[in-house]
């Protein structure tokens, strides 16, 4: 089968391995590069060097409504599918007319809960106990066409966003080949069934944390946006007002209620924070403008932070 790859992000780099083993990716759609980092120098996404080592033709186009140059383009190459992951804009109709078969969407939920660009990071911050990787038929309203296959996994309570991810791309990989050979066989899918949920985009404000929550909510969070914006608050000592990223943690305790969220319990050996249920130990943290370190290290240098700081 001839395949257009559309997509920029490196969870489908199973899937693009997996259909360059088995058919053949003759072009490959990716956003245009952007800047990034403290000097905001522009970077190929991984999906782009990925096909420059193939050898793979790549389009960038700033806009795709009214291109008609790469609608041509596209034409030509007379693809039997489109596979879309992780794209980020809307396919007009007259592209999805393009490919012999049904354009297909790889989404990393079971879907129809958790429609929308973060599915994995809001399942883990839900505390989902099973999702999976659903590829359904590309329709106008996002992520709502037929199901033509799908898998599932379990969530375990050590997984965060990272090891959540790349299990669900390899799992990916495999659910989407499976459904190239059923639509290329003649099946249509089924539509999708269930209470339908979403998951929004992530803004910056969602990682900060409220220690008035219980703590079983607070330790989600900072599993599910472990790589971005992550999960933070403010260290208030005499020293003033620190930004503080909470890198990994461990429920303690998650049913006693607190009076006094945010401040710690003295503990020679570990960092644990009261909630307003619960108490959560702090594993891994980073301070604004340092590296990530263990919390029994930060400990060793700040040991009159228990006594004398909270967290806001």
């Amino acid at each position: 089968m001839r395949i257009i790859y559309w997509g920029s992000s490196d969870f489908g780099i199973p899937c693009i391995e997996k259909l360059h083993q088995k058919h053949s990716v003759v072009a490959v759609i990716a956003s245009p590069d952007k800047p990034q980092g403290r000097h905001l120098k522009v970077i190929s996404g991984p999906i782009k060097i990925w096909a420059e080592k193939h050898n793979i033709d790549i389009f960038q186009p700033k806009k795709i409504s009214g291109n008609d140059e790469l609608l041509n383009i596209l034409k030509s190459l007379k693809p039997d599918f489109f596979v879309v992951i992780s794209y980020g804009k809307i396919i007009p109709e007259d592209y999805l007319k393009i490919p012999v078969f049904v354009p297909l969407n790889v989404h990393p939920s079971l879907l129809p809960k958790y429609r929308g660009p973060a599915p994995m990071e809001w399942a883990l911050i839900n505390g989902e106990k099973e999702t999976g990787v659903s590829v359904i038929s590309m329709v106008d309203e996002v992520d709502a066409g037929d199901i033509i296959s799908v898998a599932k996994t379990i969530i375990s309570d050590e997984d965060n966003i990272f090891t959540l991810r790349e299990r669900l791309s390899y799992i990916a990989a495999d659910v989407l080949m499976d459904a190239i050979e059923k639509v290329s066989s003649g099946y249509k899918g089924e539509k999708q069934s269930g209470n339908i949920s979403y998951a929004p985009k992530l803004k910056k404000s969602d990682g900060h944390i409220n220690w008035q929550d219980n703590a079983n909510s607070i330790h989600n969070k900072i599993r599910g946006l472990a790589d971005w914006p992550g999960a933070y608050t403010f260290i208030v000592s005499t020293k003033g007002k620190r930004l503080l990223k909470i890198k990994k943690s461990r429920v303690e305790d998650f049913s006693t209620i607190y009076n006094n969220p945010g401040r710690f319990l003295e503990d020679k050996k570990r960092m644990l924070v009261l909630c307003g249920q619960g108490i959560l130990e702090l594993i891994s943290i980073q301070e604004e403008g340092k590296k990530e370190t263990s919390a029994v290290e930060y400990l060793n240098g700040h040991h009159k932070i228990l006594r004398e700081a909270y967290l806001q």
